[in-house]
């Protein structure tokens, strides 16, 4: 499915190019999650293998990005209709459920739809690291888009939580990949989600001079970061 939106992006539709015509690489290994909850894809990088004249037509922009491009432009935001109300619904409705009052703003662009819910106490809807809110994304990503080949990223957070999140994690992750090249020996980090856990092996994906594994079971599975030699 990695493969699948990767080519996407290219605007090449499944079945256009023979195997033979791009070369796949896996960058970071799929996580299956826990109890199927919070697993992350496989983040894969296609190379083409094409000559000039082997390469499909483009198309020209459809209205929908060129309204985009024409917003951007102007500096605003571009908010359209389209799966909005019904992100908007389904969160209410989980929201209603846990009793939470929170504000929704969601941003919805050509290929990420986006909502920050802002409010007071919403520890609950964050969950303990934050597992309750990346479970929602994930639910959110699947009723919202079921099919995988055309599946427009959701993402969800609460007052920012993500963000603060994955900077912290970035620099845990620096800091302990410097240790590792000081000392020479594996260190492991404490256990996180797959999301969190994926956070880590981008960061460190340039480093030469480390690698990063998942090790252990859910819930307590975490990255060892090891010397590259």
């Amino acid at each position: 499915m990695a493969t699948q939106r990767a080519l996407a992006e290219l605007d090449i539709a499944p079945g256009e190019l023979r195997d033979d015509q791009y070369r796949v690489d896996v960058l970071v290994q799929p996580e299956p999650g826990y109890l199927g909850v919070e697993g992350t894809d496989a983040l894969v990088e296609v190379t083409l293998l094409l000559e000039e004249s082997e390469f499909p037509a483009a198309e020209e922009a459809d209205a929908f990005d060129v309204a985009e491009n024409d917003e951007e432009a102007n500096g605003e935001e571009w908010i359209p209709e389209a799966g909005s109300a019904r992100l908007r619904e389904l969160l209410t409705t989980v929201m209603d459920g846990m009793g939470v009052e929170g504000k929704v703003r969601i941003v919805e662009r050509a290929d990420v739809l986006s909502a920050d819910v802002s409010g007071e106490d919403l520890g609950i809807l964050i969950g303990k690291r934050g597992q309750a809110i990346d479970a929602l994304e994930y639910l959110a990503n699947v009723i919202l888009y079921p099919n995988p080949a055309a599946r427009k990223r959701v993402v969800v957070d609460a007052e920012g939580y993500k963000e603060r999140r994955r900077q912290s994690i970035e620099k845990v992750a620096v800091r302990r990949a410097e240790e590792v090249v000081r000392r020479g020996r594996p260190v492991q980090l404490e256990p996180m989600t797959a999301a969190e856990r994926k956070i880590v092996h981008l960061v460190l994906k340039e480093w030469q001079e480390v690698v990063t594994e998942s090790q252990g079971r859910e819930p307590t599975r975490a990255v060892v970061i090891s010397p590259a030699h």
